[in-house]
């Protein structure tokens, strides 16, 4: 499946019949868990989501429902064969897992922590959304010896560890629209951080796959936060527990980690100035939101990039839209789209 388009299923219950609902869900995911309402909860209204990005040999899964007990017993175990492990985390809601007779977690959101599908556990979910990471035995193995022992342990969300491999997940559930081999990279390594930090050995920050996973991360946490003023190389270094040295070298193909920051305030100035819905916005107030000091530095950076002024674009926006308004028979849906592209 490589250099083509991740293939994803979803299951979305909203639309069918609310008595109906969790049967449909109970068949759906019975491969994987076995999903029981307590008593006082089967009589309330029901729904979840389930999205599966296949990533080659993995799978990722994106899940939301409401508080329900998600067993994996042993019969079912017998049935269904499946010899993988689950690195999963709830962005919201908890859970609260047993196995065996003296084991269990109180896995909250942002807690890491890793499932073997061969040994029976019990869980009661609250309302919850989370991520999860599907791996065959071996391919975990080849990061993490032995990884039955790790079975139902976790990562603290309060360590650095937990922190970063959260970002690594997200990042790959947010990759969902690359190409296969892009998002394949991304997830080996996902894997290969799982088994250094499982293991408590260093990452080899070396490794391609490490990298492509750390910029990929890197890269979605600066565009969440470009209207922040004290983004900086230090401060994003700091805030992956990274050296500055590494950082550059991960960014050395973009002109440097400040040439990207800078670029991406651009473009993201660019695209509000030529939205019409913007059109009353003032240029030195989408400057200030983005980081800049003055409306002059400003115009010079964003005249140096795109050979146009910030005035230019906004009039150029207003025009184009006027002249669209007058005649509706011209096809413009490509132009749209493009612009809409993310």
């Amino acid at each position: 499946m490589d250099n083509k388009v991740i293939p994803v299923s979803k299951i979305d219950l909203s639309d069918i019949n609310m008595e109906e609902r969790h049967s449909i869900w109970k068949e759906s995911i019975s491969s994987l868990f076995d999903s029981v309402l307590k008593p006082e909860d089967q009589h309330k209204p029901f729904n979840a989501t389930l999205t599966t990005c296949h990533l080659s040999s993995m799978l990722l899964t994106s899940v939301s429902s409401v508080q329900q007990h998600l067993n994996r017993e042993r019969k079912l175990i017998a049935k269904d064969n499946l010899d993988h492990f689950l690195i999963k985390m709830y962005t919201q809601g908890s859970s609260s897992v047993q196995w065996g007779k003296n084991n269990h977690l109180n896995a909250r959101s942002g807690d890491i922590f890793l499932l073997d599908l061969n040994q029976p556990i019990k869980s009661l979910a609250s309302d919850f959304s989370c991520l999860s990471l599907i791996v065959p035995r071996d391919m975990l193995s080849a990061k993490l010896p032995k990884p039955e022992r790790h079975h139902g342990r976790a990562l603290p969300r309060e360590t650095t560890l937990a922190k970063l491999l959260g970002e690594h997940l997200k990042t790959l559930h947010f990759s969902s629209q690359m190409l296969n081999d892009e998002s394949s990279s991304i997830a080996e390594g996902l894997l290969s951080l799982t088994g250094s930090y499982f293991s408590h050995t260093p990452a080899d920050e070396s490794s391609p796959n490490v990298q492509v996973a750390t910029r990929e991360t890197i890269r979605r946490y600066i565009m969440n936060n470009l209207t922040d003023y004290d983004l900086t190389a230090a401060s994003i270094a700091m805030h992956f527990k990274i050296s500055r040295a590494y950082l550059y070298r991960l960014f050395d193909t973009e002109n440097g980690i400040h040439h990207f920051i800078l670029e991406q305030r651009l473009l993201r100035a660019f695209n509000q100035l030529s939205n019409p819905a913007n059109r009353k916005l003032r240029i030195g107030q989408v400057a200030y939101d983005l980081g800049f000091n003055s409306e002059s530095h400003f115009s010079r950076s964003f005249h140096r990039c795109f050979g146009m002024t910030p005035s230019d674009v906004r009039n150029a926006a207003c025009n184009d839209n006027a002249n669209e308004e007058d005649n509706i028979l011209i096809d413009r849906r490509f132009k749209k789209w493009l612009l809409n592209l993310r």
